[in-house]
């Protein structure tokens, strides 16, 4: 039987422009490439700028998790200084990306991924009294009718496939999707507090965060924190498990390699005693990080070619776009260059980024016995181990654990913060520096590294972001990337309604515009 090919372009329901193609054989993926179809280019804008404008320019790759990169850029000029904030600036930085984390967990869950498995058209069947739901109702009445009264989106139109058939869980969920709207609004409402602003926090800076706590400002946020409390613990709890019982088979979906990327992420006050414990697993064993083992590849990206097999992190000092001559050659052909990001690899490996290495990487670090403990008993719950993980139903479950481990956290710190108590050391920019700044977005590992020239302005700038991990194109050796390689294998019941491969996408949480380069 001939390879036929299935083109999303783009895909829907996630951040930024992602074009995937997947060849398929007899109803099975035999290959697969990712495009990120933007330039992103923020890099090149930062030279001959003062070092601390980083942690504003760098959050406008993205509006959904600016948090992770306002703390990346601050812990590259932190490492270059070689300092640490007090402890009252460590608590405060906790709290504000926190909160972002589990805002963004839910957007994710919720409006993003929860209508790839729950059936919208349930609510047709409701007849209870809850104005919300009724309002839905007629909203997808009208769209079933061929009204289009109202716009169905997001909800319709959709791919045909099998939906949850559970017509409680169904209307549950579409509940839940409505009511962590202001939830979601709430949380932000916490990062604000701290934060100065949501989106883009303007008070992480290198040294800390530049706002002094008031008692106001603590009891505020604790009242918001007990009522996303209740949401996530019981709604987003209740959800997540529902969803994973039902379709327990994608815990052998989108599998991928198995190897799996995370940094070290949220410390104690004194900015060690990590929460979740970086490191790598490969071919299922445990490693510390080594941050030495990070390089980039460019052989199937869109720019010249002069670390195509493999640089460190600033050494693509003269990173350019090919021409665009070259670019309308590349792009129609069927095995040249394909995306505008580049192929990170981590010891030559290609690696998985996100809430699924973040929770097995800590796991199998033994270093947080209350999350092993979490891990075990939802596995029980569940009959399932963490080498099913790595999967479709796996990410989000490791999103739950992530968001409950993060609760837990921030209850704390919020309780050492000092009032009164100023949050942030002043120090100069460093000069002649190179600095490095990890840590996991809510997507996953995420590292800025700058280098300073003799004034303290950048000379040089690299983001390496969760996304560009896992949908990195094919590298030197042709292997494909992390995305890439899930989606082989895989099964596509319906090639016109190939629901199997949108799920393992977004599945990952792609964002188009932190991943481009």
């Amino acid at each position: 039987m001939s390879v036929r090919k299935i083109t999303i372009d783009p895909l829907t329901r996630i951040e930024g422009h992602l074009k995937f193609v997947s060849s398929v054989e007899n109803g099975v993926v035999v290959d697969a490439r990712c495009s990120g179809e933007m330039f992103r280019g923020i890099e090149k804008a930062l030279i001959g700028y003062d070092a601390r404008v980083a942690q504003q320019v760098t959050q406008r790759v993205c509006g959904v998790c600016p948090y992770a990169h306002a703390e990346a850029a601050s812990l590259a000029l932190e490492n270059a200084m070689g300092f640490k904030p007090n402890e009252n600036g460590q608590l405060l930085r906790n709290l504000i990306v926190g909160a972002y984390h589990m805002q963004d967990y839910l957007l994710h869950f919720y409006t993003l991924c929860a209508l790839d498995f729950i059936d919208i058209t349930a609510v047709v069947n409701y007849n209870g009294a809850d104005p919300a739901l009724l309002s839905v109702k007629a909203w997808v009445q009208s769209e079933l009718a061929g009204k289009k009264i109202f716009p169905a989106a997001p909800f319709l139109p959709r791919y045909k496939a099998v939906y949850c058939t559970n017509q409680d869980a169904n209307i549950t969920a579409i509940k839940n999707y409505l009511d962590a709207i202001p939830v979601m609004a709430d949380i932000c409402k916490m990062v604000a507090i701290f934060g100065g602003k949501a989106p883009h926090p303007v008070t992480i800076e290198a040294g800390g965060v530049t706002v002094t706590p008031t008692v106001e400002m603590i009891f505020k946020y604790k009242s918001l924190l007990d009522k996303a409390e209740e949401f996530i613990t019981r709604k987003y709890f209740y959800d997540v498990v529902a969803v994973a019982t039902v379709f327990k088979q994608y815990f052998k979906e989108g599998r991928g390699y198995g190897n799996l990327l995370s940094y070290p992420f949220m410390p104690d006050k004194n900015g060690g005693n990590f929460t979740f414990e970086g490191g790598s697993t490969i071919n299922g064993k445990y490693e510390p990080l080594d941050v030495a083992g990070i390089t980039e590849d460019t052989k199937f990206s869109y720019y010249k070619n002069e670390k195509a097999a493999g640089g460190r992190p600033l050494e693509f000092t003269t990173l350019t776009p090919i021409d665009y001559e070259e670019f309308k050659k590349e792009h129609a052909s069927e095995t040249g260059k394909y995306s505008w990001t580049k192929a990170p690899r981590y010891k030559g490996e290609v690696m998985e980024v996100g809430a699924a290495a973040r929770i097995v990487n800590t796991y199998r670090s033994g270093k947080n016995p209350k999350l092993n403990a979490l891990v075990d008993k939802l596995n029980a719950q569940l009959g399932i181990t963490v080498n099913d993980y790595n999967s479709v139903m796996g990410r989000h479950l490791c999103r739950l654990i992530t968001s409950l481990t993060i609760l837990d956290r921030v209850k704390k710190d919020l309780q050492e913060v000092v009032p009164n108590k100023s949050a942030y050391t002043e120090k100069d920019v460093p000069k002649n520096a190179v600095g490095y700044g990890l840590t996991e977005a809510s997507r996953g590992a995420l590292g800025h590294w700058i280098a300073t020239d003799d004034k303290g302005y950048i000379k040089n700038y690299e983001l390496i972001v969760p996304t560009t991990w896992n949908i990195s194109p094919r590298d030197a050796s042709d292997r494909p990337g992390a995305v890439e390689k899930m989606l082989i294998s895989t099964k596509v019941a319906d090639e016109a309604n190939p629901m199997e491969l949108a799920r393992i996408v977004r599945s990952t949480d792609p964002c188009i515009g932190c991943s481009v380069h």
